[in-house]
């Protein structure tokens, strides 16, 4: 375990904020300048605002669909962080996404769905337009108890999630497609997750267990979508084993399908709210669905709906948005918390700390230390949490490790937090007792714990 240093009370560097708010994580990291941040604020109305159909007079915000899980980023990613949780029962949800894969190699279709339920269509008045447009499906979420117990005698209830999909607008799924639920995560911090070396990243790669500890990091190779973002080519690319497209390290999104934060905020700008750009420029409407395509040509739009230079501003949003302090790290509970989360293997895949890319572009990111609690790669995760799905070098049962830091803040900001990649715990125990896998000794080793080093733990947690 390494020596406890009180730059971890600045777990984001310079980019830590400058203070802990109880109504938003948006706020500017402390070494962004004065021109930085007008284009920060800049970015954030075009995180927040709502995007409308098109041909409207608000040509910056038009394009909305023709199919869309949400209007705007800011209802997916409340305040900065996790959107609302996702309601029981038949409805139509949106920090909750459902996506469609198979557990065929590489990345799934399904013929007619597509990549994503899109539970909401525009309206659309057009006479040539028939029948109307509708989204595609509702969500049948319900839960199931699951019964477990501690070491020392203390219960414990999870929720194991069951989800169907009704009212199919467009016939039946493939019989192949599996659905894939996807919480929206928080964005604080991303930029500096861009702004890891791959370098840093491949050095923990161990595929196949050479060190013998039972973790197996391994980072997905995934495609590099065309773009004119300086940051979006910055980290390395190869070519794959056909030599037709480019891959990159997957560090973005539940399964790390994109390389680079740029292409993560132009594919949800596509897949969640319909918006085209020069790194996805078609509608996500498939030739099962012909009214969908006839909606797509009536905005007008010649080319794509958003304009690098408003996609910049969104991703400069994104790379900007300040991590929180660390709170009460010093204190005797938080300390034993810590090096329990040593001792019982949590840094194994939550690598600890990280100096970001002196070379990186945006500066204010660069030679930055760094404790997301991270190593960002893929594990198995167990059959618990299993969902089935490939994408690309991700099989169905691995999840990229997600960042720990600012989590003790989010109860500040809203009064339910969920956890995991698709919602289902409510408390941080409840989403370790989950881990299975790669990580079952660790969830093992803390089940042994006794009450007073599980609130331990927990209480670092809280703090970091």
């Amino acid at each position: 375990m390494p020596d406890f240093e009180q730059a971890e009370h600045l777990p984001a560097g310079g980019m830590t904020g400058k203070g802990l708010s109880d109504r938003s994580f948006v706020q500017v990291g402390r070494n962004v300048d004065r021109k930085q941040e007008l284009l920060f604020w800049t970015g954030f109305s075009l995180f927040r605002d709502p995007w409308v159909i098109a041909p409207s007079s608000t040509k910056d915000r038009d394009g909305l669909g023709p199919l869309f899980n949400t209007r705007s980023c800011i209802s997916c990613h409340s305040l900065g962080g996790k959107g609302p949780a996702p309601e029981e029962g038949n409805s139509k949800p949106t920090a909750l996404v459902i996506r469609f894969g198979s557990g065929e190699d590489g990345l799934f279709s399904d013929p007619i769905y597509g990549d994503q339920l899109q539970p909401r269509a525009i309206a659309i008045t057009h006479n040539s337009i028939q029948p109307d447009l509708l989204g595609e499906a509702k969500l049948q979420l319900g839960y199931q108890a699951v019964y477990g117990e501690y070491a020392d005698g203390t219960t414990y209830i999870l929720r194991q999630p069951t989800y169907q999909l009704t009212d199919l607008a467009y016939g039946g799924l493939d019989k192949r497609t599996v659905l894939s639920p996807r919480f929206s995560p928080v964005i604080y911090g991303v930029g500096l997750l861009d702004a890891i070396s791959e370098q840093d990243l491949l050095a923990q790669e161990d595929i196949y267990d050479a060190n013998q500890d039972g973790i197996s990091a391994k980072y997905n190779r995934v495609p590099i979508a065309p773009s004119s973002h300086n940051t979006a080519t910055f980290h390395h690319s190869v070519e794959n084993s056909a030599g037709t497209s480019r891959l990159g390290i997957g560090r973005f999104g539940h399964k790390a399908k994109h390389p680079s934060l740029h292409q993560q905020v132009a594919a949800a700008f596509r897949d969640d709210i319909g918006i085209t750009n020069t790194s996805f420029g078609t509608e996500s409407c498939s030739t099962g669905q012909p009214n969908c395509q006839a909606a797509s040509v009536i905005g007008g739009h010649q080319s794509v709906e958003i304009p690098d230079k408003l996609l910049d501003l969104v991703t400069q949003f994104n790379q900007l948005i300040a991590v929180p302090p660390a709170r009460n790290l010093d204190s005797a509970t938080a300390q034993q918390g810590r090096e329990l989360f040593y001792k019982i293997g949590c840094e194994s895949c939550h690598t600890a700390s990280y100096t970001t890319d002196a070379e990186y572009p945006h500066k204010s990111l660069a030679n930055q230390t760094i404790w997301p609690y991270t190593d960002l790669a893929l594990h198995d995760m167990g059959a618990g949490l299993a969902d089935g799905v490939n994408e690309y070098a991700a099989n169905g049962t691995e999840w990229r490790t997600p960042p720990l830091w600012g989590i003790g803040a989010r109860k500040n900001i809203r009064s339910e937090n969920l956890y995991l990649h698709d919602g289902r715990a409510k408390t941080v125990a409840a989403a370790i007792l989950w881990h299975g896998g790669e990580a079952h000794i660790s969830q093992q080793n803390f089940i042994q714990l006794n009450k007073q080093q599980r609130n331990a733990l927990l209480a670092f947690l809280d703090a970091i």
